[in-house]
């Protein structure tokens, strides 16, 4: 079962357009705005 991970690890994703949310203590509303802000939405 090690084939597959639900987290990326910190610095493995060098794209621009990438975003990582820890949502534990966020709500959804919460969540989407913060994406909205980040991508101009």
């Amino acid at each position: 079962m090690n084939k597959y991970r639900l987290n990326s690890r910190e610095g493995e994703i060098k794209r621009e357009n990438f975003i990582k949310i820890d949502n534990t203590d966020l709500n959804a509303e919460k969540a989407a705005e913060i994406i909205k802000e980040k991508f101009g939405l």
